[in-house]
């Protein structure tokens, strides 16, 4: 039995001391340690991938699909199910479903309504969110009717939409405010301005930005184990973090890109574990984190992240036989022929297709006959027999 690691030795005897546990108990607490370590412990030759594969699928065909459940009352949508699992593993560069837990720092936002707030202001208000265009092309001219209800909901006054639309008008549209109607702004074009054109500028009006944070579309403060937050719908890490009252330290999202353009790899590598085990531990299916962490470690070996897809991890092997394994074939052993490339048979996959052992387990031993040393142990029985008959 292999003996643990001097830095596990120390937390046991920390942990003995704190409880006042006596000479014996602590032994026993020792022995059940390291019985729990050696049992943990990986035996050269073990397939670890295939079974973490094996582990993760199997469980995988059991969860649901095309679920989401929903955080708070205003239904921020965060989805879970197969198609979550599926779209960590292919790496997919945008989240479906992606949200926010933003957790605040309370010496800043101290009254209830500051947090409230501060939540109505990270939501992303558009300029379209408060009023809408109308062309009238007979007319020449494009009208943008301001919603009074709903700017006053999203506590926007008409002299910042049409301040913020002015900024953006381009020089072939003469903008008037209309004299009859307060709501109503009038934006004339000329006859060369093409009727295409005019419809482009329109969608690009609507996007124009009044406050919030880009890509939060919906915000709500919810209550977890005692403590106010926010959670969204939408995510905008590094906006978020800049945000004064945002505890940085604590606030996360789901999206996994996100994370890996503020924080690098290794907090991508966290993140791919912690969303895959959370997705199965909501949907009940017990997985030995290790498995989740040899995925991970595929995943981002290379420095980025990369999906098991055929334009990832498995469409970057140096074997032909194991590219063409996963997808497209006939495409990979075409190429492979006309780019002279060399299968040297030292994965699992290309070793299976030609039948031999594979690399692993029993196959991972290699056994070579020393003809002296056998030629001598035969003579040694031999001998050993023939004093017996004496």
């Amino acid at each position: 039995m292999k003996a643990l690691p001097i830095a596990i030795v120390e937390k046991v005897e920390k942990y003995a001391t704190m409880k006042k546990l006596s000479n014996d108990k602590k032994k026993k607490l020792l022995d059940v340690v390291t019985k729990r370590y050696n049992d943990g412990l990986v035996v050269p030759g073990d397939a670890v991938g295939l079974i973490a594969a094996q582990s993760i699928g199997e469980p995988g065909t059991q969860l649901t699909l095309r679920t989401k459940h929903y955080a708070g009352s205003l239904e921020v949508s965060v989805g879970q199910g197969i198609q979550r699992v599926i779209e960590i593993v292919d790496a997919r560069s945008q989240a479906r479903y992606p949200s926010m837990k933003i957790y605040l720092d309370r010496n800043k936002l101290k009254r209830e309504k500051d947090v409230d707030e501060f939540c109505k202001n990270l939501i992303d208000v558009k300029v379209g969110d408060v009023g809408s265009f109308v062309e009238d092309f007979s007319e020449k001219l494009v009208s943008f009717k301001f919603d009074t209800e709903k700017a006053e909901i999203l506590g926007v006054n008409q002299e910042e939409v049409m301040d913020s639309i002015y900024e953006k008008i381009e020089d072939t549209y003469d903008s008037k405010r209309f004299t009859n109607n307060k709501q109503q702004i009038n934006f004339h074009f000329s006859n060369k301005t093409p009727l295409y054109n005019i419809r482009k500028a329109i969608l690009k009006w609507n996007k124009i930005p009044l406050y919030g944070v880009k890509g939060i579309e919906k915000a709500v403060v919810i209550e977890e184990n005692g403590e106010k937050l926010i959670q969204t719908k939408g995510s905008n890490l590094k906006e978020v973090l800049k945000t004064e009252g945002v505890d940085t330290y604590k606030t996360k999202t789901n999206d996994i890109f996100e994370i890996y353009k503020a924080f690098g790899v290794e907090a991508a590598r966290e993140a791919i574990v912690s969303e895959l085990k959370y997705t199965f531990d909501v949907n009940g299916i017990v997985i030995n984190i290790r498995h989740i962490y040899i995925l991970a470690d595929m995943m981002t070996s290379s420095g980025v992240i990369q999906g098991v897809v055929r334009t990832g991890i498995t469409g970057k092997k140096k074997s032909p036989f194991a590219r063409a394994a996963f997808e497209e074939t006939i495409k990979h052993i075409v190429a492979a022929a006309f780019n002279g490339e060399i299968e040297g048979l030292v994965g699992i996959t290309e070793n299976i297709i030609v039948g031999q052992p594979i690399s692993a387990g029993t196959g991972k031993v290699r056994l070579t006959l020393d003809a002296k040393g056998l030629e001598k142990m035969i003579k040694a029985k031999a001998l050993q027999d023939k004093k017996k008959e004496e």
